[in-house]
């Protein structure tokens, strides 16, 4: 198993992957999305191939706004994260998580958010975003949305409110 970034070869696998992990195509849909937009980052959508060269996961991670008092800052939002059923509860997951936490930092972002389970996300260090003064932007349980600070301290003094771009209309 390599964990590396995406290529347009393999765009059509990661639609098929994401359709088959959430039974739909919304997060097909929101990638899609997400690469026509200015927010794409491509060296943060990472595949997990198979020695085989199947795509059996994927994780990406775009920029979006955390506007303060003083400033605009540009953090990431980590959606989707997705694994084939067949493939899951392997740490494929996880391993996806790792190297794009890496590279966000070696990109030096302050800040990851999520939508998502919140009994996944904390074992990487995401904390409710309550928890820094920053409310979800959208209408969810605290629990489920989550901020990682990438730094020690990254988000000190970065109260204020986030915005997805309008790629993420069909997600958020």
């Amino acid at each position: 198993m390599i964990i590396r970034t995406e290529q347009p070869k393999d765009f059509q696998a990661i639609r098929q992957l994401n359709e088959a992990a959430f039974k739909g195509s919304v997060e097909a849909d929101l990638i899609e999305n997400i690469r026509q937009s200015d927010y794409y980052q491509p060296g943060l959508s990472l595949v997990a191939e198979a020695e085989d060269g199947l795509i059996v996961g994927y994780i990406m991670f775009s920029e979006i706004s955390l506007e303060t008092e003083n400033k605009n800052r540009f953090i990431l939002g980590l959606a989707p994260l997705a694994v084939l059923p067949e493939f899951q509860k392997q740490r494929i997951g996880s391993r996806l998580m790792e190297e794009g936490i890496r590279l966000s930092r070696e990109k030096a972002y302050p800040a990851i958010a999520v939508l998502g389970h919140a009994d996944y996300y904390p074992r990487f260090g995401f904390i409710s975003s309550e928890a820094f003064n920053i409310p979800a932007p959208f209408d969810v349980p605290a629990e489920y949305y989550m901020l990682l600070e990438l730094y020690d301290a990254s988000l000190e003094n970065l109260q204020g409110i986030i915005h997805y771009p309008e790629a993420f209309s069909t997600k958020v």
